[in-house]
């Protein structure tokens, strides 16, 4: 493509599914499950999200988060069904995001909300 101001040429042609498979192929089969699931309910019922830019922003803004995290994020998503509340990629980036930001945190208060088991005492005889 030639740009008419300036003459400028771009040689390199930018592939984003080429980019969504090597970020996707650093993910395990569960988290590549609950994320393809997640990308098909956006892009059906969200006519505007339907795009593959879209998607490799999201899988680009996921790239250094661990999977775990992916995953409990994911499948809040999906369970209370934000997609048919017009939430799309973006807004899932955002709660895994903040989830891995804040999860230390949460399960901190988590524990302090709910206690934890009594220590084992052994008991010596004699």
């Amino acid at each position: 493509m030639i740009c008419p101001c300036c003459g400028y040429t771009d040689e390199v042609k930018y592939n984003p599914s080429k980019k969504i498979r090597e970020l996707r192929g650093k993910r395990t089969r569960h988290t590549k499950k609950l994320l393809r699931q997640a990308i098909n309910l956006i892009q059906t019922n969200i006519p505007s999200e339907n795009n593959i830019n879209s998607e490799y922003y999201l899988y680009q803004s996921i790239s250094k988060i661990k999977d775990k995290v992916i995953d409990w994020s994911v499948s809040q998503f999906i369970s209370n069904k934000y997609y048919l509340k017009g939430k799309g990629f973006k807004y899932l980036s955002s709660i895994i995001v903040n989830h891995n930001k804040n999860r230390d945190t949460v399960s901190k208060h988590e524990l302090l909300q709910h206690g934890k088991p009594p220590s084992v005492v052994k008991i010596k005889e004699g």
